[in-house]
């Protein structure tokens, strides 16, 4: 009896020494993150202020959506470099549907035809990667290219705006608890989606092994075809909060965050090899670039020396991927 109560402990020691060994990049990360808000506190008073700390979590959610999104493409072993044209996209149409003194029935309005446009999106990069036979990051390059003419030719320029009662509800609603609430929900969707749900079983499957998944009766094209909607349907989300945020409309506002959304999935746990990723990684690798750039802004740092330093960062998470994929 002893002996069997003996072996039951070990094996549970083992399994816990397992799982802490499996999620160890995501732990790394969380450690990491703790011993940024320290040092952030330290070097500057101002960031612990309740003012700042809510500016930085609020002017994330839409980041943290766009990484959700890039998370899935990722998984299967490619990039979607079209994500930032998605956002671009949906902030000229919401701006141009919506107006400067639009009534509630055409803020309803935009935020389908967004998704709309989005679910679009999403089908079309999955069409020419299964049915051309070309490489994510080739596919939405091209498809990047090409809805980000379409956005400059709707909106040439900066410019409009959104009515204040739409934007501040979005982004500040029921004393900012529905942006927290937007965030949480998405969250939780995302990590059931991922991990309790078939197409998540199915994405990580085929981003481990395409072949393999392809003779265990996976249906690879479908399940491809799934993940891009998926993908640019969560960017399409994040276009509707980044807009709001921003409260007015330009055709360039998506660019920066098909880069920033690659660097958050890599640091929080993605393989970039593909079959490995993380939801709460990307919550915390989310928060890392934020608060990174609240400092620099803090500091009156210029946004030039900003985009030099997530550089870094995403070459220093392509390296560690790597020799993570080797071992």
């Amino acid at each position: 009896m002893n002996k069997s109560g003996s072996g039951f402990r070990l094996n549970t020691a083992h399994n816990r020494s397992l799982l802490i060994k499996r999620k160890s990049e995501v732990i790394f990360v969380y450690v990491f993150l703790v011993l940024l808000i320290v040092a952030s506190i330290a070097f500057n008073a101002r960031f612990a202020s309740v003012r700042n700390l809510r500016n930085l979590l609020i002017s994330n959610i839409g980041l943290l959506f766009v990484t959700y999104a890039q998370l899935f493409i990722i998984m299967l072993g490619g990039v979607d470099l079209s994500v930032g044209s998605v956002i671009s996209i949906v902030n000229v149409l919401m701006v141009t549907l919506i107006g400067e003194a639009g009534s509630p029935a055409k803020w309803i309005v935009s935020i389908a035809v967004a998704i709309v446009a989005g679910l679009g999106i999403g089908f079309i990069n999955g069409m020419i990667v299964v049915k051309g036979h070309q490489q994510p990051i080739i596919a939405t390059l091209a498809t990047s290219t090409f809805f980000g003419g379409v956005a400059l030719y709707i909106m040439p320029g900066p410019g409009g705006s959104l009515p204040s009662a739409f934007t501040k509800f979005i982004t500040k609603g029921w004393n900012y608890l529905f942006p927290v609430l937007l965030a949480v929900g998405a969250t939780a969707a995302m990590w059931l989606l991922l991990n309790r749900s078939k197409t998540g079983r199915y994405i990580t499957a085929i981003g481990g092994n395409e072949n393999s998944a392809r003779s265990s009766c996976i249906p690879v094209d479908r399940i491809k075809i799934r993940a891009f909607v998926i993908c640019s349907l969560m960017a399409a989300i994040a276009g509707i909060f980044i807009t709001c945020f921003a409260t007015s409309g330009s055709p360039l506002i998506g660019e920066p965050y098909s880069q920033r959304s690659i660097t958050a999935a890599a640091v929080g746990g993605a393989a970039l090899s593909g079959g490995k990723g993380s939801v709460i990684g990307c919550v915390a690798a989310t928060m890392i670039l934020g608060i990174i750039n609240n400092i620099l802004n803090l500091k009156g740092v210029s946004s030039y020396y900003q985009f030099v330093l997530q550089g870094a960062i995403l070459i220093i998470a392509l390296g560690i991927s790597a020799i993570r994929t080797r071992k």
